[in-house]
């Protein structure tokens, strides 16, 4: 049976993925903060026919180094030392101008979206390297494509995450496993939902924010809905070979091209015309 641990379960891709794959015959360590959240999943499951059975769910805060080694070390015990797969989906972004952002906010950001991840994966990798035919899935941003102010710290952190994939698929090719990047575009997740505003009464940019805000919250009537990228991603975990970057989404496929043929001068002239920022 293949096992897969799958972080960020509560929500978007990560519950959505987590019940496709339990259909599909996987056994699913479905992680999350907030436990109290879990009927949500076992109510999809139910409706879509996946098995209870298949679907464990895993305390997991990714930003704590504790809760992190317990969710590894309960699922090493019940998977016997062999994991199929991990895919890191869980993470959140502030809303804000870096220079108004507390250091304690953006440490968070990064123990979550970055540091975790590394740590995470560290700790089951020898299982991964055990089962011969592994998968760790990461789960980016169209923010490495295209410049997102307000969400610099957020940017940071998937830009990283994508550098240390590109090294980190070298390193345990040889052993088996691969590691995938997964680029979403503007989806109907939740994400953006659950971002943290940071805008302080003195901010030096409060008018630049006024303008801002009310733009970029306006992109979210041009979402897309999950299910199809969800799909896409179970498949391609389930690859023999897979790619080691799919991009999700028409938005991340036009961005990444524009990021590659482009220069920077005009995706910021025209990020700055969509946001309002240019001054």
């Amino acid at each position: 049976m293949k096992t897969i641990l799958v972080t960020g379960s509560s929500s978007g891709f990560g519950r959505e993925v987590s019940v496709m794959l339990a259909k599909r015959g996987w056994q699913v360590f479905a992680s999350m903060r907030d436990t109290a959240k879990q009927d949500r999943l076992r109510e999809l499951a139910d409706r879509v026919g996946a098995p209870q059975s298949a679907l464990e769910v895993v305390p997991l805060d990714v930003a704590s180094e504790a809760s992190r080694a317990e969710a590894a070390r309960h699922v090493l015990d019940a998977t016997g030392g062999r994991l199929t797969a991990v895919l890191h989906n869980a993470g959140y972004t502030t809303t804000g101008f870096f220079e108004d952002l507390p250091t304690e906010v953006y440490r968070h950001v990064l123990e979550t979206n970055l540091v975790g991840v590394m740590d995470l994966t560290q700790r089951v990798l020898p299982a991964l390297r055990a089962d011969g035919s592994a998968r760790i899935g990461v789960v980016s941003s169209n923010a490495v494509n295209v410049p997102h102010p307000m969400f610099s710290v957020y940017a940071a952190t998937k830009w990283a995450l994508e550098g240390w994939c590109e090294a980190l698929a070298i390193e345990v090719r040889p052993f088996g496993v691969d590691v995938v990047v997964f680029q979403p575009g503007n989806h109907d997740t939740g994400f953006g939902g659950a971002t943290v505003p940071v805008l302080p009464p003195s901010s030096a940019y409060r008018g630049f924010a006024e303008r801002a805000l009310p733009k970029l919250t306006g992109l979210g009537r041009y979402s897309r809905g999950s299910y199809k990228a969800s799909l896409r991603i179970c498949d391609v975990l389930d690859r023999p070979r897979p790619p080691l970057r799919t991009r999700l989404g028409a938005d991340d496929v036009v961005a990444s091209w524009l990021a590659k043929f482009t220069p920077y001068s005009l995706r910021r002239r025209m990020v700055e015309r969509l946001t309002g920022l240019g001054g």
